[in-house]
């Protein structure tokens, strides 16, 4: 699998009004960068409105609905960092954000599958919220996960 974690991409230490917010920024990024189409964002925004998209931990991972598979080009992560954290509704925090776009069902699976393998180990998921670079996030993204990278 190609390298999908770029430094441009890892928004680190920010500060967000609402879920809202974050999932936007995800969106901008991954529309800057040619991975997804402009309407991308507001298919991330659906899927939100048709359930959370928080996991566990504090994390959640914002995606497009199923419906919106045909506007991403390449397959594309986008990690935040919130400190401070943000509503994410239901009474959850969210702290750490990861964007996903997968090219078709299989890819997506694929990225759920490889960020599942890093996130299960709550000490990973510390990592992230503390790491300082966007090296650190890559690097801790991307050990052992037996490939190229994410």
């Amino acid at each position: 699998m190609p390298h999908l974690v770029e430094p441009d991409h890892v928004l680190l230490n920010r500060r967000f009004a609402s879920r809202r917010e974050v999932i936007q920024a995800i969106g901008e990024v991954m529309v800057a960068a040619g991975e997804v189409g402009p309407g991308y964002a507001r298919a991330m925004h659906d899927k939100e409105a048709q359930y959370s998209t928080w996991i566990t931990d504090g994390v959640a991972l914002p995606h497009g609905t199923n419906e919106s598979k045909s506007l991403v080009r390449r397959n594309s992560l986008v990690v935040v960092q919130i400190p401070a954290g943000v509503d994410w509704g239901e009474g959850k925090t969210v702290y750490l954000a990861i964007g996903l776009a997968g090219t078709g069902n299989e890819e997506h699976l694929k990225l759920l599958a490889q960020l599942a393998g890093v996130l299960e180990d709550p000490a990973n998921v510390e990592r992230l919220r503390a790491a300082t670079t966007a090296g650190e996030i890559i690097r801790i993204l991307t050990a052992g996960d037996g490939q190229e990278g994410m």
